[in-house]
């Protein structure tokens, strides 16, 4: 691929378009990962207490527990949104923009 193509890439509106998306959803993403790793870290810093608190009384599993459980859960999960979003919606945009450019439509 030539310069002259990348560019007409870079200016086609679709795919304009679909970069400020990816753009948006991977900085929300990357926010929202950030914050829970930061709000588990904060929380074992400064309530070691609570952390290891049981769920309920009598209890043996501490509240931790359930959180650590929960961060590996989300982290997967929003990685699996992320990847399939990136491989189904904005792939097609590339690829028909790509397929615009080779058809000498652009």
């Amino acid at each position: 691929m030539d310069e002259a193509q990348v560019q007409r890439i870079m200016n086609d509106p679709d795919f304009q378009s679909m970069a400020k998306k990816k753009t948006g959803l991977g900085m929300i993403f990357t926010v929202m990962v950030l914050i829970v790793w930061f709000g588990y870290l904060l929380l074992v810093g400064f309530d070691k207490e609570m952390f290891a608190a049981p769920v309920s009384a009598g209890s043996m599993t501490p509240i931790g527990f359930y959180i650590v459980i929960a961060i590996m859960i989300f982290v997967p999960a929003i990685t699996w949104v992320y990847v399939s979003k990136a491989n189904g919606e904005f792939d097609t945009v590339t690829r028909k923009v790509i397929d615009k450019i080779n058809a000498g439509s652009l």
